[in-house]
């Protein structure tokens, strides 16, 4: 999902974390990162929403699908105001080509036209404004590769070795792409995204806590305890107790 704010100021919440956005701010929200808007002054923003099967390339030898470059963006872009207008004008554009009478695999062939060029220009613009530095040619792929695995596996592996090994490189070249790409070195990485899930499902479901260590993949509610308080500086339920969105 997309949103475009055009004008005023508003305060987003995106996973725990607080964004004040103002006009030009470009908020990416993927899947199952869970978001809120707070109150602000006066602001309005466009908002394109669309699913993933959208992004699929409809030619297989194309190296860089539309996901990877989404991926690649930031969750928080101020874009100039040549790229606002580019980004205002196609979704003026993709708002009147929904509401085209035409058959379905002409529509979605144009839509993800329109999608697919959007992306890559935001792509273009991040890419301009944070350059790359002291990486590999291929660093941001291979981080890329080794978030979706922590996505799928987090619930599962904990440890530098077990990513490493399904990418086919040591720990210590994981470690020196992570920390080229993050700023992190893979083990906090990897700690920091297991902790955002247990923070997801202590905020937004009832599970009693022992139940969230299990399917978190840890053997005791201690050991998760423990692991919890080392990155957040509490217990899990103290920041269940205490969590509070102040918007």
């Amino acid at each position: 999902m997309f949103v475009h704010v055009r004008r005023g100021k508003c305060r987003a919440v995106v996973d725990f974390r607080h964004i004040e956005c103002g006009a030009g701010s470009l908020l990416t929200i993927r899947p199952g990162q869970v978001h809120r808007f707070g109150p602000g002054s006066r602001w309005d923003a466009n908002l394109l929403l669309f699913r993933p099967e959208l992004l699929q390339a409809s030619r297989g030898e194309e190296r860089l699908q539309m996901p990877e470059l989404i991926d690649a963006l930031p969750g928080h872009l101020r874009l100039d105001r040549s790229t606002s207008r580019f980004l205002a004008n196609t979704l003026a554009r993709l708002e009147q080509e929904c509401a085209l009478e035409a058959r379905q695999p002409l529509l979605n062939w144009l839509l993800q036209s329109e999608l697919a060029t959007l992306v890559m220009r935001l792509h273009i613009f991040h890419t301009e404004q944070q350059p790359p530095a002291g990486a590999s040619a291929d660093a941001p792929e291979r981080f890329r590769l080794f978030k979706r695995l922590l996505d799928a596996k987090v619930h599962q592996w904990h440890h530098v070795s077990r990513y490493a090994h399904a990418m086919g490189c040591s720990e210590r070249t994981l470690t020196r792409i992570c920390s080229a790409v993050a700023g992190v070195g893979a083990k906090a990485f990897i700690a920091s995204r297991l902790a955002l899930e247990a923070k997801r499902l202590l905020v937004h479901t009832e599970m009693p806590i022992s139940a969230i260590a299990r399917q978190l993949g840890f053997d005791e509610a201690t050991n998760f305890t423990k692991f919890f308080r080392s990155i957040e500086g509490c217990t899990p339920g103290e920041f269940r107790r205490r969590f509070d969105v102040s918007l």
